[in-house]
């Protein structure tokens, strides 16, 4: 099993390493659900750790709706974030029916200069049928999901997350 720590300072970083971490999702403002990191952040944190560090891209708090001004500004900040060493991405987009945006996705996958490793976050846990959603995100090149199965904390939905872990 592969541990990897949510981290949103530089100590945090050397912390979660020394401890055996071995990815970091790296988030800025953990106690609205993480948004996005700053280049400084993840520069620092770069020079001090080894390990894979996967930068969560959200431009704000709240639902994962977002408009063409939102997605341009996540693509630019994944870009940079890019530029400065980020090893992948952690973000999820949903459309007004509270499903996977197909389109807002591919965009923003093909707009990194090469490909990266992505991880579907807890928009997951937003979408209204997750179990016939798990292909489409497969699909779209995610190579993980970040997901409490649908409930409030993993305990209260183990028996989904085993259904969606036999099905991947």
């Amino acid at each position: 099993m592969l541990l990897e720590v949510c981290v949103d300072s530089a100590e945090s970083a050397i912390l979660a390493e020394k401890g055996g971490a071995k990815r970091l999702e790296l988030c800025s403002v953990l106690e609205l659900g993480g948004l996005t990191p700053s280049v400084g952040l993840l520069q620092e944190i770069k020079k001090h750790v080894l390990i894979p560090v996967f930068c969560m891209i959200r431009c704000r708090s709240g639902d994962f709706f977002y408009n063409s001004y939102e997605i341009s500004t996540m693509v630019s900040d994944a870009k940079e974030l890019a530029k400065n060493g980020a090893d992948g991405f952690v973000f999820g987009f949903l459309d007004g029916d509270q499903a996977v945006d197909i389109n807002s996705c591919k965009l923003f996958m093909k707009s990194l200069s090469k490909e990266y490793q992505c991880t579907f976050h807890r928009a997951f846990d937003f979408i209204l049928n997750m179990s016939n959603t798990l292909q489409t995100v497969k699909d779209l090149g995610f190579s993980r999901i970040l997901t409490t199965g649908g409930g409030p904390d993993v305990s209260s939905s183990l028996d989904e997350l085993k259904n969606f872990a036999s099905r991947i």
